[in-house]
């Protein structure tokens, strides 16, 4: 019996089925998701069964290899504490704010404004960072406007997907690969600005 893919198909299907269903519980009034204790339950099942032995994840853990994952995880939450800052000192909403003076009330002006500042922003931070920064701003810029921000959600994940892959520090991915490959900063980026403008570009039009 194959326990590792048994484990991995079954745990990929009760996490996707508890994204939809939600279940939480409650601590002292704080709401807590609990899709991720089915995650550590395959974990746990892995190495309970030898399946995964102990000294190769100590090992795996503990390696001076440049996709070790406590270093991507170092490294993104790195970029996210300096993406926060960003935040909190109000880089982001100066530059949403700009965005949205330069439009006025025209919707299909503030579409293309909101697409423009999502990609520079994901070129230079991170598309996973920039989406928890910019969808609670769009959701409520839409509800005080009273429109729909479905059209601008859309923009936001499509931008922000698309424009992550001009640069390795676009995408947490991004670096985990070019670094298992040996690629190094500029040869990615010579590589992937032409078709990455070119994608952006047709993913724009698609939109509309």
């Amino acid at each position: 019996m194959n326990i590792p893919l048994i484990t991995c198909a079954t745990v990929g299907v009760l996490v996707f089925l508890s994204v939809l269903i939600k279940p939480c519980v409650y601590v002292k009034g704080l709401k807590l998701g609990t899709y991720w204790l089915i995650s550590l339950a395959g974990a746990i099942i892995l190495l309970a069964t030898d399946s995964i032995p102990l000294e190769y994840l100590v090992s795996e853990l503990t390696s001076a290899s440049s996709i070790n994952p406590i270093k991507i995880l170092i490294l993104f939450f790195s970029m996210t504490s300096l993406s926060v800052f960003l935040d909190e000192v109000g880089f982001f909403r100066y530059l949403a704010n700009l965005a949205l003076r330069k439009t006025g009330k025209k919707q299909i002006g503030l579409f293309i404004a909101l697409y423009a500042v999502v990609s520079v922003l994901t070129v230079f931070t991170s598309n996973d960072i920039v989406v928890l920064t910019f969808t609670p701003f769009i959701c409520f810029f839409a509800k005080n406007a009273k429109i729909n921000p479905l059209p601008y959600l859309f923009a936001e994940f499509i931008a922000s997907n698309t424009w992550s892959m001009v640069l390795i520090i676009g995408n947490p991915t991004n670096i985990y690969l070019a670094s298992a490959a040996g690629i190094d900063f500029m040869s990615y980026a010579s590589k992937m600005i032409l078709p990455t403008c070119f994608a952006g570009v047709v993913s724009l039009l698609f939109c509309f």
